[in-house]
């Protein structure tokens, strides 16, 4: 019976630890990362992909591309039927992945 021996359980809040270690002094910020100027997307000279979905409400892909024509090294890739990419994974991985083998091999050579 329950009232008769008390019941002991060990808990092993071993995560919960490292967890709030972890977190210990963190701040999230609060104010949205600014817009880089067409001066900014100009001034950058390493290869760059921007992803746009093509039902994207914060960069539709005109705008996408309009951005990524200021680079002198970007490639922009629309999603189709997507916000952002992110429900359609796969395809979205596999441009990354295609992305970053063409640049590889670029500076390899």
């Amino acid at each position: 019976m329950f009232g008769e021996q008390p019941i002991q359980v060990i808990v092993d809040d071993r995560p919960g630890m490292l967890m709030w270690a972890g977190t210990r002094g963190y701040h999230a910020e609060t104010k949205f990362p600014a817009i880089l100027t067409d001066d900014e997307l100009r001034s950058i000279d390493v290869p760059a992909l921007l992803v746009a979905g093509a039902r994207s409400a914060l960069l539709t892909p005109a705008e996408a591309r309009a951005r990524g024509s200021l680079m002198p090294d970007a490639e922009v890739a629309i999603v189709p039927g997507s916000h952002g990419g992110f429900s359609r994974i796969d395809e979205l991985n596999a441009r990354i992945a295609a992305f970053i083998r063409a640049h590889a091999t670029a500076t390899e050579g």
